[in-house]
Parts: structure tokens; C-alpha cells; sequence
């Protein structure tokens, strides 16, 4: 039981807002609506599951994959983010008020999500971490108590993001439209900023 609330804190506070996919979850939030800014979050907090997993299995191939090629990974989240930020700044936010007011996406937010988040295996190194401080060790006897503790942080990941992108989504009735067009175009350029860092972290082995 304690294992599992670890879990569950570990996904709420993994999960805050502060990335690149966090920040698109709340552009989409606004722009699109709770729903949509919600399954755009549970699609990273899924990617997270998945490193999570070979984290808690030990999986040490992915952290030699992932010193060998630092550099290249770096470079094409960056790209990937750079192409995002940009769609993001050039596109025209919907106001409410129009019929049809939600863009539909080509491809599913969650999947978008999902796979820009396992472009990141920098993931896995970070729950690698977070597992070793708190002693984290698996054997055939913990096996599934510690399938449960991953899924826990998964569960507390969406709790997170289902309270947050309702209290944004309530949240655009207090304020004029005008506003939620300057914080989607300022999330934009911080999108921007961390594909351009990204690319130079790429870059720079070169």
C-alpha cells in the first residue's frame, strides 16, 4: 500500500507542467478543451509508463543506447519540438464563441504525445534515478506489487492532469479571449526555445 502512494506522488509531481509536452497540453487545453489537453497528457504519462517499466526491470541496454547517442536523441527531439513550437505560433487560435470552436487533429493528441514522449529516453534515466534513491528492487516474489506501483504513477499522473486541465478549461470563462491568444503564442516560443537548445545540445558533439 505505502508503494503504492509512493507511486501515485510520483506521478503527480513528474507530471507537472514545466516541459515542453506539459506546455503543449495546456496550449491544446486551451485551444481545444479539457478533453482533448487531457488525453494529450495521459499520451506522455503513457510514454512514461513505458520507460518507467524497463526502469524498474533494470533494463541496461537503454542506458548505453542512450550514452551512445546522446547526441543525435537530443537533436531530433529538438527538430520534432522546433516543428511543433513553430505550428503552434503560426497557427490562428479559435475563439469559443465560433461554431465548431475545437480544431480536430490529423492524428490523435495521445498518440502525438505518446510518441514525441518515447523520443525522450532521457525518461528512463530519470526514473532509473528516482527508483535507485528510493530503493527500488525487483525479484520474481515483488514482481507484481511493483507492476502495481508503476501503473500507481501512471493513475497519479492522470489524476494531475484531469484536475488541471479542468481548471484551465473552467478557468477561460474568466478571461478575455485575447489573453488565451498571447499565452498559447508565448507557450509557442517556449516550445521554440527548448527545440533550438536541444538542437545545439545536438549539435555541439560536431
Amino acid at each position: 500500500m505505502i508503494l503504492l502512494l509512493k507511486g501515485l506522488i510520483i506521478g503527480i509531481f513528474i507530471s507537472f507542467p514545466i516541459g515542453p509536452l506539459g506546455l503543449l497540453s495546456l496550449q491544446r487545453t486551451i485551444a481545444n478543451g479539457w478533453k482533448t489537453g487531457f488525453f494529450s497528457a495521459v499520451g506522455t504519462a503513457t510514454s512514461d509508463l513505458v520507460y518507467s517499466s524497463l526502469a524498474i526491470l533494470g533494463i541496461s541496454f537503454i542506458d548505453d543506447f542512450v550514452n551512445k547517442h546522446i547526441y543525435i536523441i537530443n537533436g531530433l527531439t529538438g527538430i520534432l519540438f522546433l516543428i511543433v513550437g513553430i505550428n503552434i505560433v503560426s497557427s490562428n487560435l479559435s475563439s469559443p464563441k465560433v461554431k465548431g470552436e475545437a480544431t480536430v487533429d490529423k492524428v490523435p493528441p495521445f498518440f502525438v504525445h505518446f510518441f514525441i514522449g518515447l523520443s525522450n529516453p532521457m525518461t528512463f534515466l530519470l526514473f532509473f534515478s528516482i527508483f535507485t534513491k528510493i530503493g527500488i528492487y525487483v525479484d520474481d516474489k515483488t514482481l507484481l506489487q511493483h507492476i502495481l506501483f508503476v501503473i500507481s504513477i501512471l493513475a497519479g499522473s492522470s489524476i494531475q492532469w484531469l484536475i488541471t486541465t479542468n481548471l484551465i478549461d473552467k478557468s477561460k470563462k474568466n478571461y478575455k479571449f485575447e489573453s488565451f491568444i498571447f499565452i498559447d503564442k508565448i507557450i509557442g516560443i517556449v516550445v521554440i526555445l527548448f527545440g533550438v537548445f536541444s538542437i545545439i545540445k545536438g549539435i555541439t558533439r560536431f
